[in-house]
């Protein structure tokens, strides 16, 4: 696949998309047009529909800089959609972890249907990657034995610049314009876009997303 060149031109366009259709996705509606912006939310306000959640260990919500996931627990995900649906799209996002171990999971997510059926595209703190598909509750990885690792992330409290690509059965992991793994699947072929925060072995993962952006695809 191609890399996405033209994503810095597409901040100043705020099409917003804000509803949920059961048989029809927000894509395809005739209304949109050729308009490449189907979602926009920098986490200024809370007005993008994001679950947002809190208790003693975990918090899923707004900040005053951005959206937050945090999970105290080890081996344990947590992640917030806004209520969408969409077929094909791309997903922009600029996250970086802001404390906890190295060793956690954080990117955006496509074809959500609910906590146990989703594709996530994931970095960690410490440099690996991997898209992986829950499906009836079942977590594997797509395309890979075990989590790649790349140079191209940058670890530790850096931002990363994170492209997921949803369209048709590809399935596309870009890290700071690099393109990491590119993989077919079939299992799911709409749903909610999202974001999610997962720690590992040890507790602790605290990422900020500071953006989100959803387009069409290119051809």
């Amino acid at each position: 696949m191609k890399k996405i060149l033209y994503l810095c031109s597409i901040f100043s366009l705020f099409l917003l998309v804000g509803c949920s259709y059961k048989f029809l996705t927000a894509d395809t509606l005739p209304w949109v047009g050729n308009n490449p912006a189907l979602f926009v939310d920098s986490f200024n306000s809370q007005t993008g529909g994001w679950l947002t959640h809190e208790d003693r260990v975990s918090y899923v919500g707004y900040t005053q800089n951005g959206f937050r996931l945090w999970v105290d627990l080890p081996d344990y995900q947590v992640l917030s959609v806004p209520g969408l649906n969409f077929k094909d799209v791309q997903i922009f996002t600029r996250a970086q972890s802001i404390a906890g171990p190295g060793d956690n999971l954080y990117g955006p997510i496509c074809r959500y249907q609910d906590e146990g059926n989703f594709y996530a595209f994931v970095i960690s703190s410490d440099g690996y990657y991997g898209i992986i598909k829950k499906h009836d509750g079942i977590q594997s990885l797509l395309g890979l034995n075990q989590f790649g690792f790349s140079e191209s992330i940058n670890r530790g409290e850096s931002v990363n610049d994170i492209l997921a690509v949803c369209q048709g059965k590809q399935l596309a992991l870009f890290v700071n314009e690099v393109e990491l793994i590119h993989v077919e699947d079939t299992t799911f072929s709409f749903g909610d876009i999202g974001l999610m925060a997962a720690s590992r072995s040890q507790p602790g993962a605290d990422v900020l997303f500071d953006h989100i952006i959803v387009m069409k695809p290119s051809r």
